[in-house]
């Protein structure tokens, strides 16, 4: 079976049986997804936890849909735009408060203003990315090692992965957020925290 069929296949899959909406039943279909970058938010904390106006939103395709921890990912890697993304996981944030919710929504936002200029997702990051440290500072996400054949993950700080995001994010092929790194330290320090960006570790501020 060619990839490209195979590809098709697992969409459909993914649509029909992760994608259904609560309410109707209805199937959420990728073209019923955004596309665009114009990110007009429902309340001023919109992703930010624990602020959850997100299941309110009527742009919100995933208000109502069936997420969860299982099909998550695959959902995700589906999503046509990084306005998707924001929806689909400040969604599954509202509704399972978690750092790594909270991280994906933040980064979700950073690649909204990388690829459309939003001046509202590259504020909105700013304070996402600020309630992963207050909220869930300790938390972690697991990346996999996929130059290994064996499906291994360790666990990745996601405050360090926030630090970095916000002081020089060009590794992640990110906008930054600040004219200058020093700015993205002050607003760090202002919040509480320190980042040392030689050994990329982040610490709470006595």
């Amino acid at each position: 079976m060619k990839n490209s069929t195979i590809l098709i296949l697992l969409s459909l899959v993914i649509i029909l049986v992760a994608g259904c909406d609560r309410k109707t039943g209805e199937a959420l279909t990728m073209p019923q997804l955004p596309t665009d970058y114009v990110l007009n938010l429902n309340g001023a904390n919109e992703g930010i936890h624990p602020d959850t106006s997100v299941l309110d939103n009527p742009d919100n395709p995933f208000a109502h849909a069936s997420i969860n921890m299982e099909n998550i990912w695959d959902l995700s890697d589906e999503c046509p735009s990084p306005k998707a993304k924001f929806y689909l996981w400040a969604s599954l944030l509202a509704n399972i408060p978690i750092g790594e919710h909270q991280y994906f929504t933040a980064r979700a936002l950073h690649e909204l203003y990388t690829i459309g200029g939003s001046t509202n997702a590259r504020e909105q990051a700013k304070k996402a990315y600020r309630a992963t440290l207050d909220h869930f500072f300790d938390d972690a996400t697991w990346w996999e090692a996929d130059w290994l054949n064996n499906d291994t993950y360790y666990a990745v700080l996601i405050r360090s992965l926030v630090a970095q995001n916000m002081y020089d994010p060009s590794g992640q092929n990110l906008m930054p957020l600040y004219a200058d790194p020093a700015m993205a330290l002050a607003d760090l320090s202002e919040w509480g925290y320190i980042y040392d960006f030689e050994n990329g570790t982040v610490s709470r501020r006595n």
